[in-house]
This record gives C-alpha cells, sequence and structure tokens, in this order.
C-alpha cells in the first residue's frame, strides 16, 4: 500500500509540474497581429516604434519573393518581429498585370487578413501563375483600352483565383469588388512609381532603416543590416 502511494504521488507531482509548464508557456507574440497602414497603403507588421524598420518590396509572380516569404520570412517575424526588434513593412513592386491582380487580392478583407493573404498567394503561386496561359485574348484586350478592372476580373475567373482566395474566406463576389477598388488600385501603383525612383531595380528588395540593400536573400543578410 505504501508502495502504491508513493506511485501515486510520483504522478500527481509529474502532473503537477506539466499542469505549472503548459500555465507558464509564453503568450503569442502581440506584434505579430499588430497592422498598420501606411499613407501611402503599405502594411507593416509588428512594434511601430522597433529600433529596426524593414521594408520588402515584393512582386506576387516573383518566385524569389515566394521563396522568401515561406523559407526566410517566418524566422525573421519569429526573431525581430515578435520580439519588437524590428517592424516589417511590405510595398508593393508591380512587374505585370497579372501581379497587379494578385496586389488586388493581397488587400481583400482589411488589414487584418493582409499578410495571411499574401503568405496564402505566394505559397499557391505556382498554381495560379502557371496558368496565365488561360487568360483569354478578350481578357487581355481589355489592357489596351486600360480596362484593368475588367483585366483583372476576367484573369480572376481563368487563372482559377476564385478557389484559392474563398480558401481564405473571401468569396468570388468580395474577391471582385476588391478588384474595382480604385484607391487600393493607385495605392499600389504609387507604391510601385515610389520604388522605381528611389532605385528598386528586383523584387524582392529591402530597405533597412531607410536604406537600400543589396542582395539580401536571408534572415542572417537582414540581421547583418540592421542595428
Amino acid at each position: 500500500m505504501s508502495h502504491m502511494k508513493k506511485y501515486l504521488g510520483a504522478v500527481l507531482v509529474g502532473a503537477l509540474a506539466l499542469s505549472t509548464t503548459l500555465v507558464a508557456a509564453p503568450a503569442p507574440s502581440k506584434w505579430l497581429s499588430t497592422v498598420t497602414v501606411t499613407d501611402k497603403g503599405a502594411h507593416v507588421l509588428g512594434n511601430p516604434a522597433a529600433p529596426n524598420k524593414v521594408v520588402e518590396y515584393l512582386s506576387y509572380t516573383c518566385g524569389h519573393c515566394a521563396d522568401f516569404e515561406m523559407k526566410e520570412a517566418p524566422a525573421f517575424k519569429t526573431q525581430f518581429v515578435a520580439t519588437g526588434k524590428a517592424s516589417l513593412e511590405i510595398r508593393n513592386m508591380v512587374l505585370n498585370p497579372v501581379d497587379l491582380t494578385a496586389a488586388m487580392l493581397a488587400r481583400c478583407g482589411g488589414k487584418a487578413k493582409f499578410f495571411g493573404n499574401q503568405r496564402h498567394l505566394l505559397s499557391t503561386q505556382a498554381t495560379w501563375s502557371g496558368k496565365t496561359k488561360n487568360i483569354s485574348a478578350a481578357t487581355r484586350d481589355k489592357l489596351k483600352t486600360q480596362d484593368y478592372t475588367g483585366f483583372m476580373v476576367g484573369t480572376f475567373d481563368e487563372i482559377g483565383l476564385g478557389p484559392i482566395m474563398q480558401q481564405r474566406g473571401i468569396t468570388p463576389a468580395q474577391a471582385k469588388s476588391c478588384l474595382a477598388d480604385k484607391a487600393a488600385f493607385n495605392a499600389i501603383i504609387g507604391m510601385t512609381e515610389a520604388g522605381s525612383a528611389l532605385g528598386v531595380r528586383g523584387t524582392p528588395s529591402f530597405l533597412v532603416n531607410g536604406v537600400l540593400q543589396d542582395h539580401i536573400h536571408n534572415v542572417a543578410e537582414l540581421k547583418a543590416a540592421m542595428k
């Protein structure tokens, strides 16, 4: 009987230790859910007062951008954004009309959905960007008359972006409304033009504390550029 009491006592102590460990587990960083929008329409993740301001110029049809988002961005967010040491601002660098379509969709649903939308579009990039051959002549012709909304809506349907956005809880009707958002369109084009004037020539490109960087490909290189 005494052996049984000792055994149960050990089990109880172990259970209490486990319970204490679970209760003491750190809560998710508030900075990973803090999103602000600049007066130019860029989305910023993290501490607005972070000592390091990192800006990424990004294209949604850029394979290197997708690689950075999937392989490097999570570690950067964990090490620097979550800890309040850096903020991450996304600015558009539109390379083509399909890229513009995706950039408009990334903004759909408000600022709280932006970074999730971005990750989803880049993680599925190979699926939808591989279908650009399906864009009809009628849809392409809309570019000749500068009917950009018409082109984007046609592209949305013809390369299968509808099901992809539905996975983010955004219906086709909601997505098409986003594609017709003139303010969003102007913000995206404005950021692209400003980036070109600044000297951005490829994507992804990074500004760290206001300085345009050369050849940033990973978290280690970003860390080296920060203070």
